[in-house]
Parts: structure tokens; sequence; C-alpha cells
């Protein structure tokens, strides 16, 4: 389906954005939030809906939210999104639907070629070149095997065994697959939560693949909830059997038959229509089934979804319980994104008693998060504290150091919420004293010093947090916070004129438009001018290059205010500012009043 508003299109289906037929870039989190707004154009979202719908189960502050909605008002003007105090956000723009077979692009007309010579060769060009790929296709080479690697570590607890290599020496005499081990240093569950990170940390092949499994003995045998990686493409499921051996074998067929559905062919990140043409082939893979619906949802097809997950509460059987409990918490999700609670409490519950008689842990984090959250929604305030003391309890028995971290997290951040600022500020010092004590990795803790920040209220006492923040590595997933951590400590540092630490917080070679106009805004606190006009010039053509609007706005002001002996580029200048800016904007930053002196 395609959406149409303004001089924008908007594939649902691609995830991609046009104006006037020229593609714009948006990131990942701003395409979740325009295809919601696009979606549900004629409803108010509160910032929780928000924040289920983008960031999902993702610890986030609201801050994230508001920056997003200013991103986008960015891209689309300031009246594109109106804000409801107390309820919430609402798109402006009208949208139309249009035919999902209407191509984004043109097509070039080629219909005034048809009768010239070039056009001729080349149709006769590309039916030659389609009958050779034809008759190529006919010819079997054999396939090169797949080359598997182990992750090995030494984080282990009592409950829970490691894949080892030992328990899957059977995959490497298969003719498909080979499997070598190689040592990472973060746990089995910091792979779950970062697959990409986990690749890139095991220092593979480009061609190779990172493997990793945990073990969880239960009441009528054993699952293996294992994971596969390379680079951005990634996939979990589960086997099942009586025993290690066999659910070792399970595993095998498993992987037997992703590899039938050329799901080891690429390393592209795996999309929605792969996964479609993967469930027509193999409908009765549960894994396909359940991934599929996960995306479905994401997609806000959520009746489409449940279609999907109610097969899957169909497959009876011990060893379908993995499925069953996930098939009835992902229902749940969609009810209470719809804000029908007692429907979604229901079905936590009967993803409780699937899990009773198992060892699932992974399965149960999920349970308990989304019923904290549903507490809190309903305001079942004491509920929701009980679930997590509850939650805290039995990590410390799993001898689960990341989810105890991430529980504690979670308990300051609803405390937080209903004011209570005891319970935060306890947790937050119980979290705290876990990262130092089981050296967590800092893949995923930005987030985590953000809020520590954050929380502090003391913009001095927050400088430790912002600091460490800058020095984890920069992903997709948090560079919103590197980015917001940069500005506070440069905006902090400019108060209190301490440029030396300031300039310190620089690379020798910026190349971020951002991070080269907060150098520059150093330079003018210091009064030197003639340093910071360069940086500003390279800011406002590198912001302009990346559509960076918020970027090549300030820097053009920036410029605009430091023309003031060049009337002609001071012009220049104020006229982009008024093409590109929002009315509200050019108010805001003074620029309305010049513009009406310059007409």
């Amino acid at each position: 389906m395609e959406l149409q508003f303004s001089q924008y299109q908007y594939s649902c289906h691609k995830r991609v954005l046009y104006k006037n037929s020229e593609l714009i870039v948006l990131k990942r989190n701003q395409t979740l939030l325009l295809e919601y707004f696009l979606l549900n154009p004629n409803d108010i979202h509160s910032k929780d809906d928000i924040m289920d719908v983008v960031w999902q189960n993702k610890v986030v502050s609201e801050q994230v939210v508001f920056q997003t909605i200013s991103q986008l008002r960015a891209i689309f003007g300031e009246q594109s999104i109106k804000t409801y105090s107390k309820k919430g956000y609402k798109w402006q723009y009208p949208v139309t639907s249009v035919e999902s077979d209407t191509p984004l692009l043109p097509p070039p007309n080629l219909a005034k070629n048809k009768k010239s010579p070039y056009f001729l060769y080349t149709v006769i060009s590309s039916v030659f070149i389609l009958l050779i790929l034809l008759l190529a296709s006919q010819w079997q080479t054999p396939s090169a095997q797949i080359s598997l690697h182990l992750a090995v570590n030494d984080h282990t607890t009592d409950t829970r065994s490691k894949l080892q290599q030992s328990d899957i020496n059977a995959l490497s005499n298969h003719a498909l697959f080979s499997v070598k081990t190689v040592a990472v240093p973060e746990s089995n569950q910091q792979h779950f939560l970062s697959p990409q990170q986990a690749w890139k940390n095991a220092q593979l092949p480009p061609q190779n693949w990172l493997i990793w499994g945990d073990i969880y003995p239960s009441e009528q045998g054993v699952f293996l909830h294992y994971g596969l990686s390379k680079n951005a493409r990634h996939w979990q499921g589960y086997a099942f059997g009586e025993t290690t051996e066999i659910a070792i074998l399970a595993l095998r067929e498993q992987l037997n038959r992703l590899h039938y559905l050329k799901f080891f062919s690429t390393s592209k990140p795996i999309r929605l229509a792969e996964l479609q043409t993967m469930h027509t082939s193999a409908p009765s893979n549960e894994d396909v089934s359940l991934l599929l619906a996960k995306h479905l949802i994401h997609a806000k097809q959520h009746d489409i979804a449940m279609v999907h997950l109610d097969k899957l509460l169909n497959n009876e059987g011990y060893a379908q319980k993995a499925y069953r409990a996930q098939a009835q918490w992902l229902i749940g999700m969609i009810y209470k994104m719809r804000k029908q609670h007692q429907q979604s409490a229901h079905r936590l519950t009967l993803m409780n008693k699937e899990l009773k008689q198992t060892s699932l842990w992974p399965l149960q984090h999920d349970y308990i998060n989304t019923s904290a959250w549903l507490h809190y929604e309903q305001g079942n305030i004491a509920a929701m504290f009980r679930v997590l003391e509850e939650a805290i309890t039995l990590t410390k028995q799993q001898q689960e150091p990341l989810a105890q971290f991430e529980f504690h997290m979670l308990y300051s951040i609803l405390a937080k919420k209903v004011d209570n600022t005891i319970k935060q500020y306890a947790q937050l010092n119980k979290a705290q004293a876990l990262m130092i004590e089981h050296n967590l990795s800092d893949s995923n803790k930005a987030i985590v010093y953000f809020h520590f920040a954050l929380f502090t209220e003391d913009n001095a006492l927050a400088l430790p947090y912002l600091k460490r923040i800058l020095n984890i590595p920069r992903t997709a997933s948090n560079y919103w916070v590197i980015d917001h951590a940069l500005e506070m400590l440069v905006t902090y540092y400019i108060e209190v004129r301490d440029f030396e630490s300031a300039h310190a917080l620089f690379d020798s070679a910026i190349k971020q438009p951002a991070q080269l106009l907060l150098k520059a805004q150093v330079l003018l606190a210091q009064d030197l001018i003639d340093d910071a006009r360069p940086l500003l010039k390279e800011a406002f053509n590198k912001a302009r290059l990346t559509h960076n609007k918020p970027a090549s706005l300030n820097s053009a002001l920036a410029l605009y205010k430091l023309a003031y002996s060049t009337p002609e580029i001071k012009r220049e200048y104020l006229a982009f500012l008024q093409t590109n800016g929002s009315q509200q904007w050019l108010k805001q930053h003074g620029v309305t009043s010049a513009i009406a002196l310059e007409n």
C-alpha cells in the first residue's frame, strides 16, 4: 500500500519515502513513527502509544519521542504534527491511499523509441540473456558448505547450560555445514539482545555465520534456544527433544529448512516480503510463522498477524509450548496497543500457564516485562511493584545479572513515572552496583547512562554519565543518545565557560554536521569568529547533502548572523531560511522580522 500526502508518497511495503519522485532518506525511528501517523491520521496518539509502537519493549525516555517528533516536523514542517496538551499528537496533512501496484517512480517513456533500431537491439539482447540464464539454472553445481562459528564464552549459570562444540558436532558431519568455535566476551543473553553487535565482536570473515544457544531442561525434555547472525541478518528460534542429543538433531533439521528457504544466501536484513515468501514455501515452520507475525505487527497489520498466531496456538504437544507462549504474548501485545487491557491481561495469563512446566527464562522475562507495563497503564501501581519485586527475586535465583539489571532499570523508570522518588533512586543504585559487579557489556548501556544523567537533575552530577556515553560504540539503535549526550556536554561547558573541556570532546577529524555545528558554537562562545565560520560552512553543506534539515537551518542561521558585512551573502542565507524553515521556527529564531525588513 502507498500513502500520499502533500508532495510526498510513502510505501508501507518498502518503507521508503519520496518527494516529487525524489527519494527522502529517513532514519528507522522516523520511518516507524511516520508510518504510524499515516496509517492512523485521524487519531490523537499519546506518548505511551508511540513508545509502544515505535520502540516496543525497549526502555527509552519520553525525550526520545519529543526528539523524533521534532525531527519529523523539521522534515515536513511544524504544522505537520499538532500537539494536544496532555493528550498526545495528531497528523495534520490529509492522507490518501493509492493502488499498491502504482509505481513510486515514473517509468521511463519508451513508447517513442519502440521503432528505433536501438530499442529492437535491446529487446533481442535481453531475450538472449534470459535464455542463457534459464539454461544455466538447469545445471546443478555443488554448493559450498555454510561456515558456522559457535560462540564460546565464560558466562554460565547453574540453571542453564550453553550450547557446546561437543553438542553440535553432528552439524559438522552434515554436507551443508561446517562448525568451528570462536571466543566472545559477552553472554548468550547479550547476543540475543544485540545479534548484529555479537557478529561484529566475533570478528568473523564476511561470509561466516555466528551461532549460539542456551539449553533449558524442563519437565518432559530439553528446550534449545538458538540464535544466528551475519552482520545485519539474524534469526532465533527453539528446538525441542526428549534429550539434549535429540534437541540438537531437531536444531539440525531446522537449519536444513532454513537452508532450503535460502536464509543463508544473503546478509541483508529480513523483510516482510521475504518472510511471506518463506511462509508460502514452509507454512508449517513455527519459527517462520512467528517471525512473520512479528513483522506484520510492526507493519500495523494486526488482524493478519493474529491469524498466524492463532494457527500456532492450535499446535498441540509439550514441544510446542515455546511457540504457544510466544503467540499468546504477541496477541496480548496487540490488545495492549489497542488499549484493550482485559483481553491483554487474559492472554498474559494464558502465556504464564504455558510456561509453568518449563524453564524457559527468556519468555518468562517477556511475560514479566509486559505485565509490569500493563499494570502501570491500568493504574495498578501496587501490582506493578509486586511483579517487579518478584522478577528481581527470580533473576537472582536464576543467576541472570543482565536480566536483573534490566528489571532494576525498569523498576526505576516506572517508579519515576508514578513519582516514587525513594524507589526510583534505590533501584538506580542497585542497577549501578550490578553493572560494576558483573562488568555488563557496554553495547546496550547508552540509554541506561542517559537515564542516569536525566535522573540526577543536576548538570554537574550528570557529567560522568554523559562522558561515558561518548565512549560507547555508535550503532543504529544508540546514535541519538550519543548525539544528545554530546550536545548536553557542550552546552554545559559553554555555560560554565570551560572551553578546554568542550574542545576535548571532539575528534581531530569531525565529519557529522551536528558535531561541526557544536564545535563552531564553542568557537563562537570564545569570539573566535574566523575559526568558526569555515566549520559552519562545512556543516551547512554536509547537512544539505545528508538531508539533515535541523543542522542545515541552524548552521545557515549562524552564517546569516555572521554575514553582517556582506549583504549579498546575508540575503542568500536568509532566502534559504525562508524557503526551508517553518513559520514557527522562523518566528522562534527571530528570522520572520528580518524577512519582513528585507522585503
